[in-house]
């Protein structure tokens, strides 16, 4: 009975530190957060819509990222949409940043970028 009753506070326990991580999304652990801005129709490669676009970190550091888009159908993304991107860089020199190389993205709003980021971005 006790060690039923250590099992279940174990567990309890476990479970309370897990509440609120974002174990939906593997993917974005040992990743690097960097913002972009869409501009363009980006270009249709191997049936899927590519975009080669400048990105910014929290500390304003550019690089040019290629990513796809995971829309179906190759639907273009909004225009002037704010998107964070998840990157596992390699090599943390280079400046061009192959698909690859992104492991994640998700749209954010204005309000959710970085004091830098919106600057090099030229948003108020």
């Amino acid at each position: 009975m006790k060690k039923l009753l250590a099992s279940c506070a174990a567990f309890a326990l476990f479970a309370s530190f897990t509440v609120g991580c974002d174990i939906s999304s593997p993917s974005k652990i040992g990743t690097e957060e960097y913002y972009v801005q869409i501009q363009g129709e980006g270009e249709i490669k191997n049936n899927k819509r590519v975009y080669a676009l400048p990105t910014y970190n929290k500390d304003g550091d550019e690089k040019k990222v290629t990513f796809a888009s995971q829309k179906p159908n190759n639907e273009k993304m909004k225009e002037n949409a704010f998107l964070r991107l998840y990157i596992k860089q390699k090599d943390e020199k280079k400046t061009d940043i192959p698909d690859t190389e992104v492991k994640s993205y998700e749209e954010v709003q204005k309000s959710d970028l970085p004091a830098k980021t919106k600057e090099k971005l030229g948003v108020k």
